[in-house]
């Protein structure tokens, strides 16, 4: 049997930020993953993937996530940049 691989865990703010405020307004907009990714033409394995920050999306497939959450491309960036001073913010956890 074969051992499973460890998942990627994103260390980069601006990748998390980008999955978290996706999450977000997804879960607002009373989506699923599998209904936001039909109406983007995507696979669900893919926006799983953008919101854990494991992958960053293009521009262009940001702004059809965007569309199909009917969210102006530039309050998500907002969002994005908010989530991102937050989280700069929180007191360090203790190595």
């Amino acid at each position: 049997m074969q051992r499973r691989q460890r998942q990627i865990q994103p260390t980069d703010l601006r990748a998390k930020a980008v999955g978290a405020v996706m999450r977000e307004l997804r879960e607002r907009a009373g989506h699923s993953q599998e209904r936001l990714s039909e109406e983007c033409g995507f696979d669900r394995t893919y926006i799983s993937r953008v919101e854990r920050g494991i992958i960053n999306p293009t521009v262009s497939r940001l702004w059809k996530i965007a569309d199909a959450l009917k969210t102006p491309l530039s309050q998500i960036a907002k969002r994005m940049e908010v989530w991102i001073v937050n989280q700069e913010r929180r007191p360090k956890k203790p190595s």
